[in-house]
């Protein structure tokens, strides 16, 4: 056994201590100073119309003790140890401004180890756990609110076989409960000033066969900046209680598992966790997690440790990144919008410095710490006191061509 899984509570301590260390750290600084995050976007933040998004995500969970189907805490016999790695690749498309769609597909591996006469026996599992296809809708934000509704179909391409200790082979376990899981949900992101953000995500899950219909919760908070962000926050699963063998527990399948993560009853867990992330530029970032079950009921407690690495292209947004960190010499404002508003016209003019063919980005005060790129344009007539401007880009559908507006620019 690798180090690695030999050892789950010190690397979990170690990268606490790192965790707290690199917050007290970057907490020091003034954050009104630093420029607005891209090392974290929260799940209520859907991509623009074509924009896109892939990722690997990784994770390796080792268990440290059982909670059985009565709820009893149950310690690893010597010898004894269970540890998942898994794997998914996925990708989402910005359909619209406010509708995205994503696939993916999850690989698992299962390893499980005891000794029996003194003779280690060890049994796996691996290959593809599952395919998904999710859905997601975004409600016009409210003030500093976001709303989004969430839906997910699983797709599980294999069957469970009973155990028979007698004929089947003991190295080979189930890969993990079968059968389709189907699941809706509703998360709301409050976006703070200083690129802080809270999400509340909760919603109805059935999980697939064997097992009772679930609530999964999730609250998480985040600290961000342009290249870091720190993230804590906890997952969660509530049963609805109704499994289909509790009135029948003779009834229920044996299956050769090695955990009690698969083929649970009412399972439910509690699992804190902290994590990471670093931003590579406008569209990579890393993303580092670990968490540990603390409580639950038909589960394992233990610890996981997390890997992401996302690229996220939203085409409509890259100017705005880069217009964000800017610096501009002059500001106008829109005092006039043509029907189609196609044009516009701006209270600055040649005694300001504005001329023909001067590019103006226009931007919409958002009232949570920054500004909204609206729109981008070229000047095409100037007077003494006033231009008019053509409009070139619209970036945000959502946020109207109109009076009041900022234009800013630079001089060359």
């Amino acid at each position: 056994m690798s180090p690695f899984y030999n050892q789950p509570a010190l690397l979990y301590n170690q990268f606490m201590r790192l965790f707290f260390l690199l917050f007290i750290l970057i907490v020091a600084e003034a954050q009104a100073q630093v420029p607005p995050a891209s090392s974290y976007i929260p799940t209520t933040r859907l991509l623009r119309a074509k924009g896109y998004q892939i990722g690997l995500y990784a994770d390796s969970f080792s268990t440290s003790k059982k909670i059985d189907r009565d709820g009893e805490k149950v310690d690893l016999a010597d010898g004894e140890s269970f540890n998942r790695i898994q794997s998914e690749v996925a990708g989402y498309y910005g359909a619209t401004s406010d509708l995205q769609f994503g696939l993916g597909f999850r690989f698992r591996q299962n390893q499980y180890k005891q000794e029996v006469s003194s003779e280690e026996v060890t049994a796996s599992s691996n290959g593809l756990q599952s395919t998904f296809a999710s859905i997601m809708f975004a409600f016009e934000q409210v003030d500093q609110l976001q709303y989004t509704l969430e839906g997910l179909f699983r797709y599980t391409p294999y069957n469970n076989e009973e155990y028979n200790a007698t004929t089947d082979d003991p190295e080979v376990l189930i890969l993990g409960d079968h059968g389709n899981e189907l699941s809706a949900g509703l998360g709301v992101t409050y976006f703070a000033k200083n690129n802080n953000f809270f999400t509340l995500r909760a919603g109805y899950r059935r999980p697939g066969a064997d097992l009772s219909d679930e609530i999964y919760w999730q609250a998480e908070a985040a600290m961000s900046w342009r290249y870091v962000a720190l993230v804590a926050g906890v997952d969660g699963i509530s049963s609805i209680k109704n499994d289909p063998y509790e009135d029948t527990p003779l009834e229920r399948p044996v299956y050769n598992r090695g955990t009690e993560l698969y083929a649970s009853s009412n399972r439910e867990l509690m699992a804190p966790y902290a994590g990471l992330n670093f931003a590579l530029g406008n569209t990579w970032r890393v993303e580092l997690r670990g968490s540990q079950v603390v409580s639950g009921n038909s589960t394992d407690l233990g610890t996981a440790f997390g890997f992401n690495l996302i690229r996220r292209v939203d085409k409509s947004a890259t100017r705005l990144v880069d217009s964000k960190f800017k610096t501009y010499d002059l500001e106008s404002a829109v005092t006039k919008v043509s029907p189609k508003k196609e044009f516009v016209v701006i209270d600055k003019g040649l005694a300001d410095d504005f001329y023909k063919g001067m590019k103006i980005d226009f931007f919409e005060f958002d009232y949570i710490g920054g500004n909204i790129l609206v729109a981008s344009g070229v000047v095409i007539q100037t007077k003494s006191d006033s231009s008019v401007v053509k409009i070139t880009q619209h970036y945000n559908v959502k946020k109207e061509i109109k009076e009041g507006l900022i234009g800013r620019t630079t001089l060359k």
